[in-house]
This record gives structure tokens, C-alpha cells and sequence, in this order.
């Protein structure tokens, strides 16, 4: 996957306040981005798991910790389904 690197500072006192570890700040924006992105329907489950470096199932649970539901309908159940009985 080509890759774009952004690098930007954020003040100390936004770090701290909003609970963030200095060491993990890269992962954890970068995940922050992709359910960004995901939430606002820019890009898709998958995408969004690949940008995040997470599991399906660490962006659901990190869903369901900010309060966002997931944008699944019937029809992408049926695409799942279809893509296992496939395997």
C-alpha cells in the first residue's frame, strides 16, 4: 500500500488532557482517523480497519466505546455472507 506520511504537533496540554499516551500517539491517531473517515462514510469496514491497523472486531469495540454506530446495512450482511459461504 503506498503510503502518504503527515507529520503535525499537537500542544502537550491536548495530549494530557485528552488522555493520551505520548509513546502510542501515532497509533492511536491513526486510528482515531479511520473511524473518522469511516463514521463520515468516506471509506468503507475494511478500509477503515486497514488504515487503523486494527481487527474488525478492536474497531467495534472502540465504536461502541466513542458512542458510534456502525454504518452496516442488510445488504453488506448478505454481501458477508455470500463472500463466507464462498470460503
Amino acid at each position: 500500500m503506498n503510503s502518504i506520511r503527515i507529520n503535525f504537533e499537537l500542544p502537550a496540554t491536548v495530549v494530557s488532557q485528552a488522555g493520551l499516551n505520548p509513546s502510542t500517539l501515532s497509533d492511536e491517531v491513526k486510528k482515531m482517523v479511520a473511524v473518522f473517515l469511516y463514521e463520515h462514510k468516506r471509506i468503507s469496514l475494511s478500509k477503515a480497519c486497514e488504515v487503523g491497523c486494527m481487527s474488525q472486531w478492536e474497531f467495534f469495540e472502540m465504536n461502541k466505546q466513542l458512542g458510534i454506530s456502525l454504518n452496516y446495512s442488510k445488504s453488506d450482511f448478505n454481501a458477508d455472507l455470500e463472500k463466507l459461504s464462498n470460503v
